[in-house]
C-alpha cells in the first residue's frame, strides 16, 4: 500500500481532482456519499479527459442520458460524440448480470473507440449503486471487477467503478478493494495491496487508516461505523485478525472508530431532534434518512419511553434513529413495524415504572412531527392510566376531550356525573375510594367478575360497592344509558388528570 498520491502527474493521466495521479491505465474504486460528490469527481475525471481529447464512457444509474451529460459536461467542452452515457441497464444479459458477457460488451466498446474512432484512451465510470439495490451475492459482482482489471491491461482505458457508501454492505468491502488496485476517498488516492503479507505494522497501517478515516467520514450511525471498520478490518489485516481484533492496525481501527461513532452518534440524535421538532429538512437530511430506514413519503410512527433508557442500550437494540430530550427517549419507525414487544434490551414495559406511548401513522416530514406529539400524549395517558404501553390510536374518546374539548365543558360533566364519588374519595383512604371500582366495572362492560377480578375481590364484594355508588351517585347502575353517561364522565376525568395544569 502506497501513500496517498501528491501533486502531479507522473507520467500517468490527468485525474482533474487535486493532488490525484492516475496510472495510464487505471481501475480505480471510487467511494462517495450522495449525487453531488459523485457527480462533482466524475465531472473532474471526464473535465480532464475532454481536454486531453479522451472517449469519456459513463454508465449511469439513471435513465435520462441527457440529463447525466448535462450534469457531466455543464459547459459543453467535449467534442462530438466525445461523451456517451449508458443506463445501468447496459450491464444487464435479458434481465440478468452475467459478468463474462459485460466484459465482452466494454471490451468491444472500448476496442471500438480505439481501432476505428480513433481515440487514444478511454475513461469508463461505472456506478454500481444497481448492483447494490439488486441484493444480490458477492460472487457476480467481484467477478465482474476482476474483469475489469483484465480490461485495462488489454485496452488504454481507465475505469472509475462507482460505490455508494451509504448503500454499501460493508461485508463487500474486503472484496471490492481487493479487486482494484486504487481507492479514491474523500479526494485522497490509495493504492493496493490492501492485506500486507508481513502485517500492517509500519507506514501501511498509517496508509491504511488515513483510508479508513476517508470511507467513516459521514457514517450515519455507530451501526455503519462498526460494519464499516468489521470490513475495513478483513480487508487490510485479514480474516483470522479481524475475528481475533488483536491485530495493530486493529486497535488503531477501533480508536480511530470511535470518535466517528460518537460523531455519526451526535448527528443522528440532531437529525431526529429537528425532525421531531418540525424543523425545515434540506437534501442531505432526506438522504441521511434514507440510508437510516426512513421514507418520509411513506407512513411513520413516533414512540416515546419515559424514563428514557441510556442511549447506548437503545443502539444496541437497533434502534437508528433516537434522541433523547425532556427525560424521555423518542424515536421514529416505519409504519407496519412490530411494536407490540420493545426492542431488546430496553427493558419489559412497566419494569420500574417505565411507560411507552405510540404515536398514529403519518407522512411527510410534519407527520413525524405530528405523530411525535401523538406519542408524548399516548405517554402521558400510560402514566395515568397505569398502562406499560398507549398507542394514541387506541385512546378514542380520550384523544378527542384532551385535543379538542372545552376543557371547561369537560369539568362540568365530570362535576354533574362524577362529583359527588370525588367528595366522597377525597377525605378517604386509597382502599376506601370508590372510583377505581366504578372505573374496572365499566372498563368491563359491566361484566361483575370480570370488574370483581380486576380489583381483586370477590363477587360479593364488588355488589356491596356497586350498591354503595348508587347511593352516593343517585344514579341506577343497571341503566345503559346511565353507564354510558358515567363512562364518558369518567373518560373526562382521566382526560383532565392527563392534562394537569393545561386543564385548568
Amino acid at each position: 500500500m502506497t501513500a496517498p498520491t501528491g501533486p502531479g502527474r507522473a507520467g500517468g493521466s490527468d485525474s482533474g481532482l487535486p493532488g490525484v495521479d492516475l496510472a495510464e491505465r487505471d481501475h480505480v474504486c471510487v467511494f462517495y456519499r450522495g449525487a453531488a460528490e459523485r457527480d462533482g469527481v466524475l465531472a473532474a475525471f471526464f473535465g480532464a479527459g475532454y481536454a486531453e481529447g479522451d472517449k469519456c464512457l459513463c454508465i449511469a444509474d439513471d435513465p435520462d442520458a441527457a440529463a447525466v451529460a448535462g450534469r457531466l459536461d455543464p459547459h459543453r467542452r467535449r467534442g462530438p460524440d466525445q461523451l456517451t452515457v449508458l443506463p445501468s441497464t447496459a450491464y444487464l444479459t435479458d434481465g440478468g448480470f452475467r459478468p463474462e458477457q459485460t466484459y465482452a460488451r466494454w471490451d468491444g466498446l472500448v476496442g471500438g473507440y480505439v481501432e476505428r474512432g480513433g481515440y487514444r484512451r478511454v475513461r469508463a465510470s461505472g456506478e454500481l449503486t444497481w448492483f447494490l439495490r439488486r441484493g444480490d451475492g458477492p460472487g457476480p459482482l467481484l467477478e465482474y471487477e476482476a474483469l475489469c482489471n483484465r480490461l485495462v491491461a488489454r485496452r488504454p482505458a481507465t475505469i472509475f467503478c462507482l460505490y455508494d457508501l451509504d448503500l454499501l454492505d460493508a461485508g463487500l468491502l474486503p472484496g471490492v478493494l481487493a479487486h482494484h488496485p486504487a481507492a479514491l476517498a474523500g479526494g485522497l488516492l490509495f493504492r493496493g495491496p490492501w492485506a500486507a503479507g508481513d502485517g500492517p505494522g509500519g507506514a501501511s497501517a498509517h496508509e491504511a487508516l488515513l483510508l479508513a478515516n476517508q470511507l467513516l467520514a459521514g457514517a450515519r450511525s455507530a451501526a455503519e461505523v462498526d460494519a464499516l471498520v468489521e470490513g475495513l478490518g478483513r480487508a487490510v489485516a485479514g480474516e483470522e485478525a479481524a475475528r481475533a481484533g488483536t491485530d495493530r492496525f486493529l486497535v488503531a481501527l477501533g480508536g480511530l472508530a470511535a470518535s466517528h461513532r460518537r460523531a455519526a452518534e451526535a448527528d443522528t440524535a440532531d437529525l431526529a431532534r429537528r425532525l421531531l421538532a418540525g424543523e425545515p429538512l434540506d437534501e442531505a437530511d432526506e438522504a441521511r434518512l434514507d440510508g437510516l430506514g426512513i421514507d418520509l413519503a411513506r407512513p411513520v410512527r413516533a414512540v416515546v419511553v419515559r424514563p428514557a433508557p441510556d442511549p447506548a442500550r437503545a443502539a444496541g437494540a437497533g434502534i437508528r434513529l433516537a434522541t433523547v430530550q425532556a427525560g424521555e427517549l423518542c424515536w421514529l419507525v416505519p409504519d407496519g413495524t412490530d411494536l407490540d414487544r420493545p426492542p431488546a434490551g430496553l427493558g419489559a414495559p412497566g419494569a420500574g415504572g417505565r411507560v411507552t406511548g405510540v404515536g398514529r401513522a403519518h407522512a411527510g416530514p410534519d407527520g413525524a412531527a405530528r405523530s411525535y406529539v401523538e406519542a408524548r400524549r399516548a405517554a402521558d395517558f400510560a402514566a395515568a392510566l397505569g398502562r406499560p404501553v398507549v398507542r394514541h390510536d387506541d385512546l378514542g374518546l380520550l384523544s378527542l376531550l384532551a385535543d379538542g374539548g372545552d376543557h371547561a365543558a369537560l369539568r362540568g360533566l365530570v362535576d354533574e356525573w362524577l362529583g359527588p364519588l370525588l367528595a366522597h374519595d377525597a377525605d378517604r383512604r386509597p382502599r376506601q375510594r370508590l372510583l377505581p371500582t366504578l372505573a374496572a366495572y365499566l372498563d368491563a362492560g359491566s361484566a361483575q367478575q370480570a370488574a370483581a377480578d380486576a380489583l381483586g375481590v370477590h363477587v360479593s364484594t364488588l355488589k356491596y360497592r356497586l350498591g354503595r355508588l348508587e347511593e352516593i351517585l343517585g344514579r341506577d347502575l343497571g341503566r345503559p344509558d346511565v353507564r354510558f353517561q358515567l363512562q364518558v364522565a369518567l373518560t373526562a376525568h382521566r382526560t383532565l388528570t392527563v392534562l394537569g395544569p393545561q386543564g385548568d
